[in-house]
């Protein structure tokens, strides 16, 4: 998007001290502003968090001491209650994209974003992308409930650009922002839904947004065995129930479980349960039900 000299476009949101405080999320205002040479700024202390996105040319921010020299695809965060002014650069003055937002979880977005009350500035790669969301959302300025809800969409999804893009750059290994047992919760509920479906456990978890190898050592710790291990384990559990009270053949009772080949089907029960799933049956009566580990 072209600017003429000196051209801002902004939009601003009044929200009282009260809503602000009480949302997840909010947004208060955003803008893209072209800046004359050497034009300087000094915002008032606010209680929101402002981040600025430099498209383009150079200046310089001051905040409680430090000093920052920026460019291009730098991004900086004014945290709340602290005092901030930045400046233009007189030869190449700078043009740069801005969100102001609050509410209960923009700090812990922040985080996650690389920002801090220490880390107030980081380079950016999605610099085209975050513009984007901030055009779209100055282009629907009406305050109304429609278009606040779609502008707080934006504006959530302007946030998981940065999150994602730092977390793919800068992320060490296993660290994630929930809980093994949540992962593992929401692994074990997928594979209880979907065991009659191909299932692979890298693409499990892929899905859940973690590596295999902490899916897996995750599952073992909690549970005691392998998502692989559960996944067999319910489909077993499954088999049985059928063969028990059900008059279908081996063959749809192997599909209905997960696997497309009947005699991969019966190798799995006859390894578990010593005896072939037709001979289960027959003796289905005087045959005790096997315990299958590590399903409930």
């Amino acid at each position: 998007m072209e600017h003429n000299p000196g051209m801002n476009l902004r939009f601003k949101a009044f929200l009282d001290n009260e809503s602000q405080d009480s949302v997840e999320l909010a947004l208060n205002y955003c803008g893209i502003e072209e800046c004359r040479p050497g034009y300087f700024h000094s915002p008032p202390k606010r209680s929101i968090y402002l981040i600025h996105i430099i498209l383009r040319g150079k200046g310089t921010l001051e905040i409680e001491g430090q000093t920052f020299h920026l460019g291009g695809n730098d991004a900086f965060l004014i945290p709340p209650y602290r005092k901030g002014s930045y400046q233009a650069d007189r030869e190449e003055p700078w043009v740069y994209m801005w969100i102001g937002f609050s509410g209960l979880k923009a700090y812990e977005c922040l985080t996650k974003a690389g920002f801090g009350q220490q880390q107030l500035v980081r380079q950016v790669t999605c610099t085209e992308r975050l513009h984007e969301i901030i055009r779209r959302m100055l282009e629907i300025p009406q305050l109304t409930l429609v278009n606040e809800l779609r502008r707080n969409s934006m504006m959530q999804w302007f946030l998981s650009e940065l999150i994602e893009e730092y977390q793919t750059l800068y992320k060490t290994q296993d660290t994630y922002p929930y809980s093994a047992a949540a992962y593992v919760s929401y692994a074990k509920e997928f594979l209880v839904e979907n065991y009659n479906r191909k299932v692979r456990v890298d693409e499990l978890a892929d899905r859940i947004g973690i590596n295999r190898s902490y899916l897996a050592k995750s599952f073992k710790k909690l549970m005691g065995c392998s998502p692989q291990q559960f996944l067999v384990n319910l489909r077993m559990e499954k088999a049985v129930g059928m063969l028990k009270n059900t008059d279908l053949p081996v063959n749809q009772i192997a599909a209905q479980v997960g696997y497309e080949n009947p005699l991969t089907f019966s190798k799995i029960f006859k390894q578990r349960y010593g005896i072939s799933p037709k001979n289960y049956r027959e003796s289905a009566a005087s045959f005790p039900t096997a315990q299958n580990d590590c399903v409930e």
